[in-house]
Formats: C-alpha cells, structure tokens, sequence
C-alpha cells in the first residue's frame, strides 16, 4: 500500500523554498529590504522586488504564509517553476511601480499579500477548468474584498492583528495585474487558435 506519492507537486516545492527566502530576509532585517519611495533616487533596485518577500513582523509573515498555503490547498494550480518564479517578479515589478506612479504619498511598504491576491486570482481562473464552483466562489471572494476595501469605512484588513495598517492598493493592484495576465494568456490562445485553423486550410 502506497502511503505517499513520491513525487511532491511542483507548487509545493517552490512554495517551500520562497517561503524560506522570506524567513531569512525577514531574520535579516525587513528595513534592508523594504520598498522606499526614494528607491531609484538612492539607486536601491533590489527594493523594488525584495519588499514583497518581507513583512511588517513575523504575524504578518505568518498570515501571509497561510494564506499562500490555503490558496495552494483549495486552487492546486499546478504551475511548473519557471511559472511560478515568473509570476513573483511579474508581481513584485508591477506592484513597486504602480506604488511609485499612484502612491507618491507612501513612505514605505512591505509584504507578500499584493502578490498572493494576484497569485489568488489566477489559481482561481485556472480551477474554473476543473470546478466552477469552487473557481467562481474565489473569484468573487476576492473581487468582493477588493471593492470593499477601496470604497468602505469598515476595517476589513488584519492591520489591527500585525500592529500596522495596511495598503489596500497593494491587494488592488495584484489584482489588476492579475487580470492583465488572464487576458494576455486568452489572447494569446485566440492567436494560436486561428494560427492552427488557418494551416488546416491549406
């Protein structure tokens, strides 16, 4: 009787080791790491990425991981690693700079949670293949907490458990980004498709 499978899904693996990175950059020290909004005036690059793999205190840190591993749980998106590493620069990128261009007010950021909502959302896109349900229930979810944290007055963050507010935007823009990627992978099937079609003609 086979008690587990020997070969461990590729989410897990690079989850495991992003979920280390994060801990020893935490254990060095989150201020090294932070988004600053004078990143490219002191030419501090890496900010820009790293800010996303460190957080306010080891709560926040935790919450985060949670919530990385319930996604993971419920989604099982099954995403190679090259996926996965290019989905957390694509992320990291596009959030720091939609913080510089729209948030000129914000001194400084870290955390993982703009990342996981867009993470979420497109785990939940690509559930929507294998159960609907479940894929439009996340979707909504998660599109529902958004609005709700842009436009009402309710404290709909974990700010008072981390001991720090919270920057809704960051949630807003994973999740722009997000939608920028479903539409992209669609349009690129649509392209693919008709490439195919139109060789069978000939």
């Amino acid at each position: 009787m086979i008690l587990f499978n020997s070969k461990i899904p590729t989410d897990w693996v690079f989850v495991a080791v992003m979920v280390t990175l994060m801990m020893l950059l935490q254990l060095k020290g989150p201020e090294l790491f932070r988004y600053q909004q004078n990143w490219m005036d002191n030419g501090e690059y890496w900010r820009i990425l790293s800010a996303h793999w460190v957080h306010v205190n080891w709560k926040h840190f935790f919450l985060n991981v949670a919530g990385l591993l319930l996604c993971l749980s419920i989604a099982r998106p099954g995403w190679s690693s090259t996926r996965w590493l290019l989905y957390q620069f694509y992320f990291a990128l596009g959030i720091s700079f939609l913080f510089t261009l729209l948030n000129p007010q914000l001194d400084w950021y870290v955390g993982y949670s703009g990342i996981l909502y867009g993470i979420f959302l497109l785990a939940a896109i690509d559930l929507f293949r294998r159960d609907r349900l479940i894929a439009l229930l996340l979707g909504v979810a998660i599109v529902t907490k958004i609005m709700l944290e842009q436009t009402s007055e309710l404290n709909l963050t974990t700010s008072d458990m981390i001991g720090s507010p919270v920057i809704v935007d960051a949630h807003l823009y994973g999740v722009i980004l997000a939608i920028l990627i479903a539409i992209m992978n669609r349009l690129i099937k649509i392209a693919g498709y008709k490439i195919n079609n139109t060789r069978l003609n000939f």
